[in-house]
Order: structure tokens, then sequence, then C-alpha cells
């Protein structure tokens, strides 16, 4: 589904293979392609859609860029205090905060584009959603119990040397271990993701109003609903097993994993301030008392 803003800011935070100021350079471009790649978008649709798209960009600049940038320092700050008890549960509660912020932004720029698509591109939709669905279960969920668990653990461990260089055998093990009793969602959230864009091309096929879409987009994609009780408790159980994780493998960390860590924030970093309004004042993440550090000038 085009959760445009939520997929291209979440991609400028965890790429290894571009530089975050290319992304965001581009990411009129790269929206743009994205609506027409979903949902095939017209011409003439798009260049409706313009000014929507680049008010919301503006407005990404002015308000969620400073918070993303804020959030690096923050983590930065956390990473450089060995001993902080509290660091991954700070990091989770700041992302999980700019998640629900830019998940708002792509409700705002899906919801026009959603509401004025034909019969054809709603079967374009439809059609795009299924292979989508199809790829991410054939990635996901390996039939074969012990593969599908390698293959789990290899993903995890791949995306936390993507920040902190080769991991050794400890906490290879570290993570094997933990693993063991983090519950994989990868099943529960591919049917999640399945009911939910089954609801959602049904509500486009009888042409719900645009405030019906507002509504049921902003249900999913910002808080979450529609999960039952069981999912609401084990993506807890996952959440508070990986914040334990991340502080247990913190204390493993290498003067050389950190420090290749603390340059990867401060790349990122200096690739996105180059982006922010000349005078962006004081920000905060305003999270939990224990977790903010003083708000800093940007």
């Amino acid at each position: 589904m085009p959760r445009v803003v939520t997929i291209a800011i979440l991609t400028i935070l965890v790429s290894a293979c571009s530089r975050a100021e290319f992304s965001y350079r581009k990411a009129d471009w790269l929206l743009e392609y994205y609506a027409w790649k979903a949902v095939d978008t017209s011409s003439v649709q798009r260049d409706d859609w313009q000014p929507l798209l680049q008010t919301t960009l503006r407005r990404h600049r002015e308000q969620e860029l400073p918070l993303v940038i804020a959030y690096l320092d923050q983590a930065g700050h956390i990473i450089g205090e060995t001993d902080n008890a509290i660091g991954a549960t700070c990091l989770v509660d700041g992302a999980l905060l700019l998640y629900r912020r830019h998940a708002r932004l792509a409700v705002d720029l899906a919801v026009p584009l959603l509401a004025d698509l034909d019969t054809t591109q709603i079967s374009h939709l439809r059609e795009y959603t299924a292979q989508r669905q199809q790829e991410a279960i054939k990635h996901y969920l390996n039939p074969n119990p012990q593969r599908r668990k390698a293959a789990r653990q290899e993903r995890i461990t791949d995306r936390i040397e993507n920040w902190t260089g080769k991991l050794n055998a400890s906490q290879q093990q570290l993570i094997k271990e933990a693993l063991e009793h983090i519950p994989d969602l990868s099943e529960s959230w591919l049917a999640y993701r399945a009911q939910q864009t089954d609801t959602l091309l049904t509500m486009l096929q009888s042409g719900a109003s645009t405030s019906s879409l507002r509504d049921y987009l902003d249900d999913w994609w910002v808080h979450r609903g529609g999960t039952s009780a069981e999912s609401r408790q084990h993506w807890q159980l996952a959440m508070h097993g990986f914040i334990e994780l991340m502080d247990n493998l913190a204390t493993t960390l290498t003067s050389r994993q950190r420090k290749k860590l603390e340059n990867r924030l401060g790349d990122l970093r200096e690739d996105l301030v180059a982006f922010l309004p000349s005078s962006p004042g004081l920000v905060s993440l305003q999270l939990a008392p224990a977790c903010s550090a003083p708000p800093d000038r940007l």
C-alpha cells in the first residue's frame, strides 16, 4: 500500500547502500514512482497530486526532519553512555513516535490518490498488493521450520551488522539464544496485512467516501487497529524481547564496533541536516522524562 512517506523515511534511516542525502533529495520523484507502481496513476492524477506532495514534503522538512535528527542525537548520546540501562527502551519509544508521525503524513498523501482511483486502477492495486504479499510469504515463511529460523537470525544479524560491522561469535550466539524466546511475528503480521488490505480494497470497490478512507487508514497505519488481543500480546513480548537483546548486545560492543555505529549515526545526521529549514529552533521528542535529554539547537 502507498504508505509512501513512511516507507521513504524508514528506507532512508535503515539504508546501508546509499546516502540519505541522495534519497531525501529525490524524495518527490521516489514517492511519485511508488504511487505510479502501486496504483498506476495517470499523468493527470500525478499533476493534481503534486501540490499536496510538495506541501507534505515541506511539512516534513519543517516539522518531522528536526525530530528525526533529534532522535539521531539521542541515539548517539545513549550509545556514548555504555552503562545506560534504559538505552534500547528509549530508542524504541522514539522510533515508535517517529513512525506514528510519519504514518499520519502517509495517510494525508494516500487518501486523495485512493479516493480518485477508477475500477481499472483498483484492480491494478489488488494485483500489486497480492504480488507483494506472495513475495513476502516466500521471503519470511519458509515451510521448513529450521530454515525459517535460520533465515530470521540471518536477517536480524545483517541489520545489526549494517550499523556495527561484523559481529563476533559470542555476539551472534547472544542473538541466536534471544530469538529462541522472542515470538516470530511474520505469519501473524502477513495475515494482518492481507486482512487490512482486503478491507481497503472492498471499501474502494464500493466507492467509500474520502472521510471513511481517512478514518480507516489512520486506524490501520497509525494505530495498528484491527489486531487481535493475542497478536497485541505477542507484539509486546517481541518488543520487550528485542529491547532486552539490544541492551545486552550493547554491553558487548567492542570499541571498533561502537565507533562504527557512532560514525554511521553521524554520517546520517550530516546528510539530513542539509535539508533542515534555516532556523529549526529547539526540538524534543517528548518521551518519558527518564529518556529525554535536554533539547539541542539543530
